[in-house]
């Protein structure tokens, strides 16, 4: 297992948008422990290298290796999120205290990735680290929308309605023959890493800051077989080779020596936003039945700054032969009315029913950055129902699975404290849905996992003998 560090880093970068005129260093580490097998999850633990400032280019780095013969040797990444769909749950201990915790990390990162970029800009950059290639369009003579394979790494048959398709890049193999991915930090729950780098010097000799990933065992969660199905364990990730690989900002050693010095009179304070989820289900009924469902969410105190809701299938319905999306799904699960109570009061002087105005509280969620994914993965409702159906088959294949549901809470102020809302009691989620649809996805008789995704405060103080985590 190898890496091109040309490849992953833009080095001399603290960031993707700031510069730095420090010295930057790369570090590899190794797991300090990894664990697997544990009801279908395996976790790897790595000590961070403690130099200076870590920065949001650092990277987790591992690959995907057959585990015996499978089932069938055309598999690749899922087109949406690619590799990142491998983590289960990201953890991040400083002094033994949880800074943060996030399960189910790409279903949080796909909607800001396409948000902040259009699908071509996320596919040319993101392939090489993640190999996520989601790319539609639309026939220019019946207006029918479709995955774009042609800018993919797909070869499917000429009319684009039978199961004949393949693949030639990033299909997982031996060690030799596999590719090496690269799960940032920031994407995998350390979101403030991409504002502010950390300064990890702080912590001492006597401190540690612990990564703990939880790995899903079940191949099918983030592969997808472009041919055939897949089994739960025809692949594997290459836990021998998953390698920590920091990017530090290095600080000459007497400006160190002063501030760890002056750590005895005055604490440093990071304020950061954190990331956690809370979660529920739903029993979905029969076409036409409204499911009427109230969550409550105690996040008192903590001053929140956005909401995102997900529902996804439960661990029984995972699918083994979806061919663009595999199980990184967020399913839209028909027409919706939603009111949210914060505070003892109604976010919304009515309860929203329209969809194009759900479609834009999550646009103002994400600092007003348009989701920019196609209508027919974001919505499957009465009203698209009423529209010429699709006909291509990997554009069924993504239909209804990428329905994200975000709203914002921020005041307009800015920054971590002062610029969010805080909840002084539990929130209210009036969510009423109506199935529509019994394919694709299926919406009607499941029961569902309903994720709530909270963005909250942080702020993390580190001491000369001590360090605090409050909200």
């Amino acid at each position: 297992m190898s890496y091109d560090l040309n490849s992953y880093f833009q080095l001399g970068l603290d960031s993707a948008t700031n510069p730095q005129s420090s010295l930057v260093m790369n570090t590899i580490r190794t797991p300090v422990d990894s664990q697997s097998g544990r009801s279908g999850l395996s976790r790897v633990t790595f000590k961070v290298p403690k130099v200076g400032l870590i920065t949001g280019d650092s990277m987790i780095t591992l690959q995907f290796i057959q585990n015996g013969t499978p089932s069938t040797a055309n598999v690749t990444p899922n087109f949406i999120s690619g590799a990142l769909g491998c983590i289960e749950r990201c953890r991040i201990l400083v002094d033994n205290k949880v800074l943060t915790d996030l399960e189910k990390p790409s279903l949080l990162e796909i909607p800001k990735m396409y948000s902040r970029a259009t699908q071509n800009e996320v596919a040319q950059y993101q392939n090489k680290f993640l190999a996520n290639e989601f790319e539609t369009d639309v026939v220019p003579i019946s207006g029918l929308e479709q995955f774009d394979n042609t800018k993919t790494r797909y070869f499917t048959a000429a009319d684009k309605t039978t199961d004949f398709q393949n693949v030639v890049r990033h299909r997982p193999s031996t060690e030799a023959l596999s590719h090496v991915y690269g799960l940032h930090l920031k994407n995998l729950g350390a979101e403030f890493l991409e504002n502010e780098s950390l300064p990890v010097f702080l912590l001492g000799a006597q401190r540690e800051m612990i990564i703990e990933l939880y790995i899903h065992t079940d191949c099918r969660e983030y592969l997808v077989p472009t041919m055939g199905t897949l089994s739960a364990d025809d692949y594997v990730v290459n836990y021998a080779n998953v390698e920590l690989v920091t990017t530090h900002v290095q600080i000459p050693d007497d400006v160190q020596a002063s501030e760890i010095a002056n750590l005895q009179t005055q604490p440093v304070s990071y304020p950061l936003i954190d990331n956690y989820v809370v979660k529920g289900n739903r029993v979905m009924g029969a076409d036409g039945t409204t499911d009427n469902k109230v969550f409550r969410i105690n996040a008192q105190n903590r001053e929140l700054h956005k909401l995102l809701m997900v529902n996804t299938n439960v661990s029984t319905q995972v699918q083994d032969n979806n061919r663009v999306v595999g199980n990184q799904k967020a399913i839209a699960l028909g027409d919706e009315s939603l009111q949210i109570k914060s505070n003892g009061l109604n976010l919304f002087e009515r309860p929203i029913t329209s969809q194009s105005l759900l479609y834009q509280q999550t646009t103002y969620a994400h600092n007003g950055m348009a989701l920019k994914l196609p209508m027919n993965a974001c919505r499957v409702d009465t009203r698209v129902k009423q529209m010429p159906p699709m006909t291509d088959n990997l554009g069924l294949n993504y239909r209804g699975n990428a329905k994200y549901l975000a709203i914002d809470f921020t005041n307009g102020n800015g920054g971590v404290y002062g610029g969010g809302s805080v909840q002084k009691q539990a929130m209210e989620i009036e969510h009423n849905v109506t199935p529509t649809d019994s394919t694709n996805p299926i919406q009607q008789n499941r029961t569902f996992n309903s994720s709530f995704y909270l963005s909250v405060s942080k702020l993390l103080t580190i001491g000369a003998r001590n360090v605090e985590i409050s909200f």
